[in-house]
C-alpha cells in the first residue's frame, strides 16, 4: 500500500508549528491549531486519509493527497484512526498528531488472531479494543481479540458463541456493534437467509457475554418492533451522560429488516436487557417508509442520525442514490425533526463526528458538491451549515471524521 504525504498536508504541519507562541496562556487552543483527519472513498476504488486544518470552512482534494487506502471499518479513538485493510488483511492503527500530521504507526495481520478479519471494532476502555471476526458461513463459531491501544498488541484472544441451527443452516448471524458495562458484553447484529436472500427477523434480538470471557451467551429480545440492531460498519450505537445506551433499530424492507418500524431501543446503566418501557418510533413520524441508520448522540437528549426513504427505493442498490436525509432526535420526548438538508446517498452515516456539541457529517449528492456539514442540536429544522468542501474526482463518500490532539 502506498503512503504518500502531500505537499498541502507538510505546508499544514509546518504552518502549525511556526504559529505557537511562547506567551500564549496554558491550555488556550486557537481554531488554526486544531486539525482534523477526513477519510473518504473517491471516484473508482480510490480511498484517501487526510488531514485538514478546519472542517468549518476551506476545500479538500483527495485525488493525489494524504495516504492511500483500503479501508472497509475505521475507527477514531483518542489520537488514534483505524482502517481494517481487508485485501492485505492489516488491521492498522494510524497516529494524528497536534502538528496537523497523520501516519501510518503500527498494524496487526489478522491471519491467527480471528476467523477472516475484524469485522467488529469495539472500544471497551481508553487502553482496550475488543475486535470480532467470523466466517460469513460460521456455524455458531466466531473469534474474538483484546487489543491493547497503547503498544499496539494482542493482550489475549479466543472464540466464543454465535446463534445457529443445524435444522435451519442458511440462516446465519452476522456481528454487529456492541458495548461492554457490568461486566457483559452486549452484542448486535443480524440474522440473515443465503438461501432466501432477507433478513429473518422476531422481534428485536442482542446476544450478552460474559466480559472478558466471552463466555456464556445469552440472547435477549424486545417485541417492540421486528429489527435488528447495531450494523458494524455504521454508527449504530451509542450513550448519554448518564451511561444508558442506545441501538439503532433498522427495520427496512431493504435493510435489516421486513419493512417494519424503524427507531431507537435502550439498554440502562448497569442492566443486561433491553429496557421494555422504551421504544421510539422513527417511521411513522417521519413518513415515507423512514429506515435509521445511524445515530450519534450529542447531549441533554438530543441524537442526530441518517433516516433512508425506502418509499424511494426498489433495491439495496437504491442507497447509492439520493435517499437519504439526516434527522435530529430527542431521545427524552421521542420527537422527531427533519432536518432541511440536501438528500445524500446513505454512505454518509458511515462514521459522522460529534464534537464541541456541534455533529458533523459528509453529504454527497449525487453530481453535486459535497461538504461536511455542521448540525446545531439547539436550534430546528434549519439550523445546520456547509463547513469544508470536499473533491473526490466525481465522488465521494466520507467514511470518518476525527479531530487531532491539540497538544
Amino acid at each position: 500500500m502506498k503512503t504518500t504525504l502531500s505537499k498541502f498536508g507538510i505546508m499544514i504541519a509546518l504552518a502549525s508549528l511556526f504559529s505557537c507562541s511562547d506567551d500564549k496562556p496554558a491550555g488556550e487552543v486557537t481554531p488554526a491549531e486544531q486539525h482534523f483527519t477526513i477519510s473518504a472513498w473517491a471516484q473508482g476504488d480510490d480511498q484517501y486519509i487526510a488531514s485538514v486544518p478546519s472542517i468549518q470552512e476551506g476545500s479538500l482534494s483527495f485525488l493525489g493527497k494524504g495516504i492511500e487506502a483500503q479501508g472497509s471499518r475505521y475507527l477514531w479513538h483518542k489520537q488514534y484512526v483505524y482502517q481494517m485493510n481487508l485485501p492485505e488483511k492489516k488491521f492498522i492503527q494510524y497516529e494524528m498528531k497536534a502538528d496537523g500530521s497523520i501516519a501510518e504507526k503500527s498494524y496487526i495481520l489478522t491471519d491467527g488472531v480471528v476467523p477472516n478479519y475484524f469485522q467488529s471494532l469495539n472500544v471497551v476502555d481508553d487502553n482496550t479494543l475488543l475486535v470480532l471476526g467470523a466466517l460469513d458461513d460460521n456455524k455458531g463459531q466466531a473469534g474474538w481479540a483484546r487489543i491493547r491501544v497503547d503498544n499496539f498488541s494482542v493482550i489475549d484472544k479466543g472464540t466464543f458463541t454465535l446463534p445457529y441451527n443445524a435444522a435451519t443452516p442458511d440462516v446465519t448471524f452476522y456481528l454487529g456493534r456492541g458495548f461492554v458495562d457490568n461486566g457483559k458484553f452486549i452484542l448486535g447484529g443480524y440474522y440473515y437467509n443465503a438461501a432466501t436472500r432477507a433478513y429473518v427477523v422476531d422481534g428485536v434480538k442482542a446476544l450478552v457475554y460474559d466480559f472478558p470471557s466471552m463466555g456464556n451467551m445469552k440472547v435477549i429480545s424486545t417485541n417492540a418492533t421486528n429489527g435488528s440492531v447495531g450494523y458494524d460498519y455504521l454508527h449504530s450505537v451509542d450513550k448519554d451522560e448518564e451511561g444508558n445506551h442506545y441501538f439503532v433499530v433498522s427495520a427496512g424492507k431493504y435493510w435489516m429488516g421486513n419493512g417494519g418500524k424503524s427507531g431507537v431501543v435502550r439498554i440502562k446503566k448497569g442492566t443486561a436487557e433491553f429496557d421494555k418501557d422504551y421504544f421510539f418510533d422513527v417511521t411513522t413520524p417521519v413518513g415515507d417508509e423512514a429506515c435509521l441508520m445511524g445515530l450519534n448522540y450529542v447531549g441533554n437528549g438530543i441524537a442526530f442520525g441518517t433516516v433512508q426513504y425506502e418509499s424511494k427505493m426498489t433495491s439495496v442498490r437504491d442507497r447509492y442514490n439520493d435517499i437519504a436525509q439526516v434527522v435530529k432526535l430527542n431521545l427524552n420526548t421521542k420527537t422527531v425533526t427533519v432536518m432541511n438538508s440536501p438528500l445524500s446517498p446513505v454512505g454518509m452515516v458511515r462514521s459522522p463526528l460529534v464534537f464541541n456539541g456541534k455533529y458533523y457529517t459528509g453529504i454527497s449528492p449525487v453530481d453535486k458538491e459535497a461538504f461536511i456539514y455542521e448540525f446545531d442540536p439547539a436550534g430546528g429544522a434549519d439550523s445546520f451549515k456547509k463547513g469544508i468542501s470536499l473533491d473526490g474526482g466525481g465522488y465521494i463518500q466520507v467514511q470518518l471524521i476525527a479531530p487531532h490532539p491539540t497538544k
